[in-house]
C-alpha cells in the first residue's frame, strides 16, 4: 500500500527524485562536492518521503488494525516499502556517479548512499510519528536538514544531528580513510537508527487503540 500510494503521487515523486539530482548538478564542476551534495539530497528526499507516508498512514492504518493487522506489522511493512524505494533510488544514483564520474572508491560511495537511504527513512518515519500535521513536519525536517548543511562537521552540533554519518561517509568515500572515520560514521548511523526506531515504536504504541 505504501509503494502504491507513492506511485500514485507522480508529481510529488518526480520532485523527490529530482531533488538529489539537482543537488548533484549544482556542484557538478566539483566532483567531490557533487557526490556529497547528492547524498545530502538523498537524505532529504528519503526523510521527506517517509514523513508524508507516516502522516498519510494515520488515516488508513486504523482501519487495517480493525481488520486484524497489528500495529507492528503495519509499521514494519511501511518502513520496508520505503526502504525498498529509497535503496533503489540510491542504486540509481550510484550508477549515475559510476558513469558520470571517475571515482576511485565507487563501493564506498554506494555504502554512503545506502546508509543515507536507511537513516533518511527512519528519521522521516520518526518525525511523522512525532508531529500531527504536514506543515509542522516539513518545517521540522527543513530545520534539521538545514542545520546539518550549515554545521561544521567536527562540532558537537553536527554530531547531534541525524545525517552527520552521511557527511562523514562522504569524506571517507571521496578523500579516503585518512580524512574520515568509517567506524565513527557507522556507529553514528547505527545510533540514529536505534533512536529513531525507539521513537517510532514508543509513539506508535502510545497512539494505538485501547
Amino acid at each position: 500500500m505504501t509503494v502504491r500510494g507513492i506511485a500514485r503521487r507522480r508529481a510529488s515523486l518526480a520532485l523527490l527524485l529530482a531533488l538529489p539530482l539537482l543537488f548533484y548538478l549544482v556542484r557538478h564542476d566539483l566532483p567531490g562536492q557533487s557526490v556529497r551534495f547528492l547524498a545530502l539530497g538523498l537524505a532529504w528526499a528519503a526523510s521527506t518521503l517517509a514523513l508524508f507516508a507516516a502522516l498519510a498512514a494515520r488515516e488508513s492504518e486504523p482501519r487495517l488494525r480493525l481488520s486484524g493487522w497489528s500495529w507492528r506489522a503495519l509499521v514494519g511493512g511501511r518502513v520496508a516499502g520505503l526502504l525498498a524505494v529509497t535503496v533503489l533510488l540510491a542504486l540509481a544514483y550510484l550508477a549515475l556517479v559510476a558513469v558520470d564520474r571517475q571515482v576511485d572508491r565507487t563501493p564506498a560511495v554506494g555504502l554512503m548512499l545506502a546508509v543515507t537511504a536507511c537513516t533518511g527513512v527512519v528519521v522521516g518515519t520518526a518525525l511523522g510519528a512525532a508531529v500531527r500535521r504536514e506543515l509542522e513536519g516539513a518545517l521540522a525536517l527543513f530545520i534539521i536538514a538545514g542545520l546539518q548543511f550549515m554545521a561544521d562537521p567536527p562540532t558537537l552540533l553536527a554530531h547531534l544531528l541525524p545525517f552527520w554519518s552521511t557527511r562523514e561517509l562522504g569524506t571517507w568515500a571521496i578523500d579516503g580513510p585518512g580524512a574520515a572515520s568509517l567506524g565513527a560514521a557507522l556507529i553514528h548511523a547505527g545510533a540514529t537508527l536505534l533512536l529513531g526506531a525507539a521513537i517510532i515504536v514508543a509513539l506508535t504504541a502510545r497512539r494505538r487503540p485501547r
